[in-house]
C-alpha cells in the first residue's frame, strides 16, 4: 500500500528566483526589503546579491544613476537615495558658502578699459565619474576671470577627501570684466578627451572675449589649454565672428560642440579624428610646436542674416541640444523667443515648428518676450518617452514643458504661486520627480514637483494613523484641505486601502513646492546665475551667485561633518563658511491666470540649529511624523504629544460628501 503524503504548499520561499525578484520590485520601502532579508538565510543571500539593485532601479526609475560596481554599493545607494528623498520632502539641508577669504576687491573704473562691476558671477558645472575604483565628483566654476575646481573622492581608497584647484586669470593675462568666464561644461565622455591627456578630466570654458578653450582639470596641470576653438569661413565663404561666448552645449551622440555668441551659432567637432587643425587666425595667436592646436569650425550660422520679423531678437541667451539633430535656443526680446535649429547634411537650418508660438498662458498680444533658460528632459525611463521634451523659463515667471512630438504649443505650465512673475535664470532636474529653478532677481531656489507619479514616498515607512499630516500647509491660493471620507487608522494592504494618514501624505496638497532663500554669511544678495549637481543621485547641489558658490547638501549626507574650513589651491585659498536657509511653501505649481488668486503670504520657515538628543520619546515621535525637518519645526508642548496619540488612534466623525 502506497504511503500517503501531504503535497508541499507553495510559499514565497519556494518561488523561482526570477519570480521572487518580480515580487521584490513591488516592495515600496527599504525597511520592507531589509525585514524580508532578515527572515531567512536564503532571502538574505538573494537580496544581498540583487535585491537592493532591484529596489533602487524600481523605486527611483527616473533617476540617471551613477555607476555602481558591487552589491554593497547598491545597498548603500538605496540608503542614500531614500534618505535624500526624505530630506527633500522635509526641507532638510545643510548650506555652506564657498568664497575666497576676505573682502572682494573693487574693480576700479577705467574710462579707457571699462569693466563690469564685481564680484564676478559664478558659473558652475558638475559631473560624477569613475576612475577605476575611485569615484569622484568633479566641480568646476568660473568667478569673473578666475577659475576653480574641486575633485571630491566619494568612494574608493582616497575617500573621503577633497582636492581643491584654482588659477587666477591675471596670471595668464586675463582682465576682469572683458575676459570673464561666461559658460563652462565638464566633458562627460572621455571619448572626446584631448589625446594627450588620456582619461584625466577636462572642461570647456567660454569667455566674454570670445575665447573658447578645452582646459585640463588634472591637479598637476590645472588650467592648461589643450585646444582652442575658433571659427573659419563658412561653405559660402562668410566670416563668422566669435566675439562673446554666451552659451555652449555638447551632443555626445554625434560628438558636436555648439557655441552661441550674441547672434551666431558655431559648431565644432569634438572627436580628435574629425577635427581640422590650423595654426591660428591671421598673424595672431599662431601656435608653436608643442602648443595647443586651434580647432576649426564645421558649420556656423548668423541668425540675423535675412531675418524674418518673427525671428527678430536682441541676443541669444542659451542653447541646448534636444536630440540627435535639434538645437533649442533661448532668445532675448523676441516675438518668438524659443527657436530651434536642425543639423542637416547641408548645414544648420532654422526649424519652423508649432512650438515656436509659445504657450496659451502667454497673452496673445504682439509683444517682445524672453526665454532665459532651457533644460532638456530625459524621458527615456517613461513608456514612449524620448529626447524631445524641454523645460523653458519665460520672462513672465512661468516654466513651460514642451514635447516636440505633440501639436500643442505647450504641454504643461508650472508657476510659483507666491512669487508669480519672477523668472528663472537656471534650471536643473532631479530625475523626473522635481526640478530646481534659480531666481533671476534674488538668491532664491524655486523647487517644483513635476506632479507625475513617484516610485518612492518616505512616509510609507512611518506608522499608520487616522490623522492628517501636520502642520497643514498654508498655500498662497486659498483652497480647502482634501477630504478623506473613511475612518481608517490602519492600512489594509490586502485590499489596497491605505489609512487616512498614508493616503493624504501622498496628496499634492501636503507635498507643496517651496522657495528656498540662500543666506550667505556676508549677507550678500544676488541673482542665481547657475545651478549644477554631479548626478541625479548626488546629495549635493551647487548654486552660483555673485561672488559666492553655495553648496547645498542633503542633511543625511556625511559630507558636511568631514569637510575642512579652508583649502589652499594653486594660487589662492578658498574658505567655507556655514550658511543657513529659510523657505516658504508655494502651493502645487499650477498656473494662475489671474494674479489676484495669490491672496496671502505663506509662513516663513527659518532654520534653527537645535539639539534634540534629550527629547522625550513622545516628542521624538512627534518630530518624526512632522512634515518638516526638526531644524525648522516649532517646539511642541506636551499637549501636542497627547493630541497626536489621540488623533492617530481615534475614530473621526466624517460628514458624507455632498
Amino acid at each position: 500500500m502506497q504511503s500517503l503524503s501531504i503535497q508541499e504548499v507553495s510559499c514565497l520561499a519556494t518561488l523561482p528566483t526570477d519570480v521572487f525578484y518580480i515580487v521584490l520590485s513591488y516592495l515600496d520601502t527599504a525597511r520592507s526589503v531589509a525585514h524580508l532579508a532578515a527572515t531567512c538565510r536564503g532571502f538574505y543571500h538573494l537580496i544581498s546579491e540583487s535585491g537592493w539593485r532591484i529596489f533602487v532601479t524600481s523605486r527611483f526609475a527616473t533617476f540617471k544613476l551613477s555607476q555602481v560596481d558591487s552589491a554593497d554599493e547598491w545597498r548603500e545607494r538605496a540608503r542614500s537615495l531614500t534618505a535624500q528623498s526624505r530630506d527633500w520632502d522635509k526641507r532638510a539641508f545643510a548650506v555652506d558658502a564657498l568664497r575666497p577669504p576676505g573682502k572682494y576687491r573693487r574693480r576700479g573704473f577705467d574710462r579707457f578699459n571699462p569693466s563690469q562691476s564685481i564680484p564676478g558671477n559664478v558659473i558652475v558645472d558638475a559631473h560624477h565619474r569613475r576612475n577605476g575604483g575611485d569615484a569622484q565628483d568633479l566641480v568646476f566654476w568660473g568667478a569673473g576671470e578666475d577659475m576653480f575646481a574641486l575633485i571630491r573622492h566619494t568612494h574608493g581608497p582616497k575617500a573621503p577627501t577633497d582636492e581643491w584647484l584654482g588659477s587666477k586669470g591675471a596670471s595668464v593675462g586675463y582682465r576682469s570684466g572683458k575676459d570673464d568666464i561666461t559658460c563652462v561644461s565638464i566633458l562627460k565622455d572621455t571619448t572626446y578627451n584631448h589625446y594627450s591627456q588620456g582619461d584625466d578630466p577636462q572642461v570647456l570654458v567660454g569667455r566674454a572675449n570670445g575665447h573658447l578653450r578645452l582646459l585640463s582639470m588634472d591637479p598637476q596641470q590645472f588650467g592648461r589649454t589643450l585646444a582652442h576653438f575658433r571659427p573659419t569661413k563658412t561653405p559660402t565663404n562668410e566670416v563668422i565672428l566669435q566675439k562673446q561666448i554666451q552659451s555652449l552645449d555638447i551632443n555626445y551622440t554625434q560628438g558636436v560642440l555648439a557655441a552661441a555668441t550674441k547672434e551666431n551659432i558655431i559648431a565644432y567637432p569634438l572627436h580628435p579624428d574629425q577635427q581640422t587643425r590650423f595654426d591660428g587666425p591671421g598673424d595672431e595667436n599662431v601656435s608653436q610646436p608643442g602648443e595647443a592646436p586651434y580647432i576649426a569650425s564645421t558649420d556656423a550660422i548668423s541668425l540675423k542674416d535675412g531675418i524674418e520679423p518673427s525671428w527678430d531678437f536682441e541676443f541669444i541667451r542659451s542653447l541646448k541640444f534636444m536630440n540627435h539633430g535639434t538645437l533649442a535656443m533661448a532668445l532675448n526680446k523676441s516675438y518668438n523667443p524659443l527657436q530651434y535649429l536642425t543639423f542637416t547634411p547641408t548645414g544648420l537650418v532654422k526649424d519652423t515648428t508649432a512650438k515656436m508660438n509659445g504657450s496659451d498662458h502667454v497673452t496673445s498680444d504682439s509683444r517682445l518676450r524672453t526665454v532665459r533658460a532651457l533644460l532638456p528632459i530625459d524621458m527615456s525611463s517613461v513608456a514612449s518617452g524620448g529626447g524631445s521634451t524641454l523645460l523653458s523659463s519665460w520672462d513672465d515667471g512661468t516654466i513651460q514643458l514642451q514635447d516636440l512630438r505633440t501639436p500643442s504649443p505647450c504641454d504643461r505650465i508650472y508657476q510659483d504661486n507666491f512669487d508669480i512673475s519672477t523668472p528663472a535664470n537656471a534650471l536643473l532636474s532631479r530625475g523626473l520627480e522635481r526640478f530646481v529653478a534659480g531666481s533671476a532677481y534674488a538668491p532664491v531656489l524655486k523647487v517644483f514637483d513635476y506632479r507625475w507619479s513617484k516610485g518612492y514616498y518616505h512616509t510609507e515607512s512611518l506608522a499608520c494613523g487616522n490623522d492628517r499630516p501636520y502642520p497643514a500647509p498654508r498655500p498662497p491660493t486659498i483652497i480647502a484641505e482634501p477630504s478623506f471620507p473613511e475612518n481608517r487608522a490602519s492600512c489594509d494592504y490586502v485590499a489596497g486601502r491605505p489609512c487616512r494618514w498614508h493616503a493624504l501624505s501622498r496628496h499634492d496638497y501636503y507635498r507643496p513646492n517651496f522657495n528656498m532663500w540662500l543666506l550667505p554669511p556676508a549677507g550678500d544678495s544676488s541673482p542665481v546665475y547657475s545651478v549644477a549637481s554631479p548626478a541625479d543621485d548626488s546629495p549635493t547641489l551647487l548654486v552660483g551667485l555673485s561672488g559666492s558658490l553655495m553648496e547645498i547638501t542633503a542633511k543625511s549626507s556625511p559630507w558636511p561633518v568631514f569637510r575642512p574650513n579652508i583649502w589652499p589651491t594653486k594660487d589662492v585659498s578658498y574658505l567655507r563658511q556655514a550658511g543657513s536657509t529659510s523657505f516658504i511653501e508655494t502651493g502645487d505649481g499650477s498656473p494662475l491666470p489671474d494674479i489676484t488668486q495669490s491672496q496671502r503670504v505663506p509662513p516663513m520657515h527659518r532654520q534653527l540649529f537645535r539639539d534634540i538628543s534629550s527629547d522625550s520619546p513622545a516628542r521624538a515621535a512627534w518630530r518624526k511624523r512632522h512634515r518638516l525637518d526638526e531644524w525648522v519645526q516649532d517646539n511642541p508642548g506636551e499637549e501636542d504629544h497627547d493630541e497626536l496619540h489621540e488623533m492617530m488612534s481615534r475614530e473621526l466623525v466624517v460628514q458624507p460628501l455632498a
